[in-house]
């Protein structure tokens, strides 16, 4: 059966997920039940399974949700800035701010960086289509990697601060810090 087709399924879908979240809140991600999900939302584990394979996959579809989420934050026929780029970044994962941190504390971001590997490439073309700017596919890949790659271990650090920067305050370090390292200079 098709969740998105039915509007009970969806619905039950959407108390799956969200019963997942809470109990993430309460204890470890891998001490966590399909049972547990299941009651936790007071619906059967028929009903789970009718919907998901397992807790992974549930987990997944939700990464999957807000990665279409996020792929919705930008819009094809407009030519984004680094720094807007890294500004709408950081202000997304500050709107899911809670959800990144439980993924951080049951060791989980990780998720966060395979997905955003995947939908990485799609804003690039969104965004940039084809300036060639890359002379191989294989030169692009490894920059979007390596630009995922710091986006995330700076989000897994602005995640754990207590009073971290704002969306736009952390763009302008990472702007700074990127034009200093092209000058190689330390200071303004």
């Amino acid at each position: 059966m098709n969740p998105l087709k039915n509007p009970i399924a969806e619905q039950s879908r959407q108390w799956l997920i969200q019963s997942l979240l809470d109990l993430m809140s309460k204890k470890e991600y891998s001490e966590i039940t399909v049972t547990e999900i299941a009651e936790h939302a007071q619906l059967s584990r028929r009903t789970f399974y009718r919907i998901f394979n397992s807790k992974e996959e549930l987990l997944e579809q939700y990464f999957l949700t807000i990665s279409n989420e996020y792929v919705s934050c930008f819009d094809k026929s407009t030519s984004y800035s680094l720094k807007e780029i890294i500004d709408i970044f950081f202000t997304f994962c500050e709107k899911h701010i809670d959800f990144l941190r439980l993924l951080q504390k049951n060791h989980l971001l990780y998720y966060l960086l395979e997905q955003f590997n995947l939908i990485l490439p799609v804003i690039h073309d969104m965004v940039r289509g084809d300036q060639g700017i890359y002379q191989t596919p294989l030169e692009k890949k490894i920059a979007l990697l390596a630009s995922a790659g710091a986006l995330w271990n700076i989000l897994s650090e602005w995640l754990q601060m207590e009073e971290r920067p704002a969306p736009e305050g952390i763009s302008e370090i990472i702007l700074t810090a990127i034009e200093r390292n092209k000058k190689g200079r330390s200071s303004p």
